[in-house]
C-alpha cells in the first residue's frame, strides 16, 4: 500500500527575517527528495503529545528554520536529532507492521503445513492400523479353519465313541445273558447233585434193609439169640426230644442255653454226639425255611439268636463244605479273604421278625453262639 504524503508549506515572516522562527507548511513538488527535509512535529516537546496520532495524519506541518537565524546550540543540535527519530519512528513501525503482516503469513502457512502433516500422519495411523485389522483377520481365518479341523476330528472321535459305547451295551447285555444262563446251570447242577446225594442216601438205606433180611434168614436158634445177641446196622427211631423237626428223612432238634450262656464250637460239636446226633446241615431251600422258622418259634422271648451249625467254608476260596450244602447268607456275608482267614464255621442268625436281616454268617469256632441245631438221619 503507497500513502501519498502532502506537505503543505505555509510561512510566516515576521518583520525580523533573521532573528525569528519560521513555520512552513510544506507540499514537495513531484521529484523532490522529501529525506532531504527536517520534518518536526510541532509541539512534539509538550507534555500529552502524542506520536502514534500525529503519524497517522496524512497533512501535517513541518518547522523549518531559516539559516540565516542563528539558533541556540542545543535547539540546533536537538533538532535533526528529533526528526531523524521521527522518521526512524515511522520507519520501524512500517517495518513491524510488515513484520507482523509476514508473522501471520507465516503463521498461517504453518498451520497449513501442520494440518497437512497431521492429515499424513492420521493417514499413516490409518494405514497400520488397517494393515493390523486385515492381520488379525488372516490369523482369524486361520485359527477359524484349525477350529474347525479340530471340531471335524472330534466329531469323528465321538460317533466312533459313540459306536463303541453301543458295543459295550451290547456285550454287556450277552454277558448278562451268559451269567443268568451260568447261574441257571449252576443251579441246575446243585439240584442234580442234591438229587444224586438222596439217591446215593436212599440206595444206602436199601442195601441196609437188604443186609438186615439177608442177616435175619441167617439168624441161630432162639438160644443161640440169647447167649449171643446178634447187632444190626439199622438206626434206631430217635426220642421225640431228638425230633422237634423232620424234613424228609432227617429230625432236627436244637438245644439253646439260658440267655446269658453260650458255646463254642466244640462244646456244639459235644453236645450233638452226646445225643447220638451229628451238626444240623442244610441241604435245600426247604430245609433252610423249616429249621428257621423252627428256631423263631423256640428262641421264646429273644429278640435274635444264633445258632452253630455243621457247615464250614473256606475263607480264602469261599468253598462250603458239605459241597451239597444249601447257603443263604445274612447281608454283608460271607466275609472272605487273608483278614477273615479264621472265620471258617457257619452258624445261622435269627431274628423274631422275618423281614429284619437274617441267615447265614461265618465266623471263628472261638466264638460263642446261643445254641446248637442238630440232626439225625432216619
Amino acid at each position: 500500500m503507497k500513502i501519498s504524503i502532502v506537505f503543505i508549506l505555509i510561512y510566516v515572516i515576521d518583520s525580523s527575517w533573521c532573528q525569528d522562527e519560521t513555520v512552513f507548511h510544506c507540499s514537495p513538488k513531484p521529484g523532490c527528495q522529501i529525506a532531504q527535509c527536517d520534518p518536526v512535529a510541532v509541539g512534539w516537546n509538550r507534555p500529552g503529545f502524542n506520536i502514534d496520532k500525529h503519524l497517522q495524519n496524512k497533512e501535517f506541518p513541518i518547522t523549518c528554520k531559516s539559516k540565516n537565524t542563528p539558533q541556540p546550540q542545543n535547539t540546533a543540535n536537538l533538532f535533526p536529532l528529533v526528526s531523524r527519530n521521527i522518521l526512524d519512528i515511522g520507519t520501524i513501525k512500517s517495518e513491524l507492521k510488515q513484520l507482523e503482516d509476514n508473522v501471520v503469513e507465516n503463521s498461517r502457512n504453518l498451520d497449513q503445513f501442520e494440518h497437512s502433516m497431521s492429515d499424513q500422519k492420521a493417514n499413516n495411523e490409518i494405514k497400520k492400523q488397517s494393515d493390523e485389522i486385515r492381520n488379525l483377520r488372516d490369523k482369524a481365518l486361520q485359527q477359524s479353519g484349525q477350529i474347525n479341523d479340530v471340531l471335524r476330528k472330534y466329531a469323528k472321535q465321538s460317533i466312533e465313541l459313540n459306536e463303541l459305547k453301543m458295543e459295550n451295551v451290547k456285550q454287556s447285555t450277552e454277558i448278562s445273558d451268559l451269567k443268568k444262563d451260568l447261574a441257571d446251570v449252576q443251579d441246575l447242577n446243585n439240584k442234580l447233585i442234591n438229587d444224586n446225594e438222596k439217591m446215593e442216601k436212599a440206595i444206602s438205606r436199601i442195601e441196609q434193609k437188604l443186609a438186615v433180611t439177608d442177616k435175619s434168614q441167617m439168624l441161630p436158634s432162639r438160644s443161640e439169640q440169647i447167649t449171643r445177641p446178634t447187632q444190626t446196622t439199622l438206626k434206631p427211631t430217635p426220642a421225640s426230644e431228638n425230633c422237634k423237626l423232620k424234613v424228609s428223612n432227617i429230625c432236627y432238634f436244637a438245644v439253646i442255653r439260658g440267655e446269658y450262656y453260650a458255646y463254642a464250637y466244640d462244646k456244639a460239636v459235644d453236645i450233638c454226639k452226646k445225643r447220638n446226633a451229628g451238626l444240623g446241615l442244610i441241604r435245600d431251600e426247604e430245609s433252610y425255611s423249616a429249621v428257621m422258622n423252627y428256631l423263631r418259634s423256640i428262641s421264646k422271648r429273644r429278640s435274635w439268636i444264633n445258632i452253630w451249625t455243621g457247615i464250614k467254608i473256606d475263607p480264602m476260596t469261599g468253598d462250603v463244605t458239605p459241597a451239597y450244602s444249601f447257603t443263604k447268607w445274612s447281608p454283608g456275608y460271607p466275609k472272605t479273604g487273608i483278614e477273615y482267614k479264621d472265620r471258617t464255621n457257619v452258624y445261622l442268625h435269627v431274628d423274631a421278625y422275618q423281614n429284619r436281616r437274617q441267615g447265614m454268617v461265618n465266623g471263628p469256632p472261638t466264638w460263642e453262639r446261643n445254641g446248637v441245631i442238630c440232626e439225625i438221619l432216619i
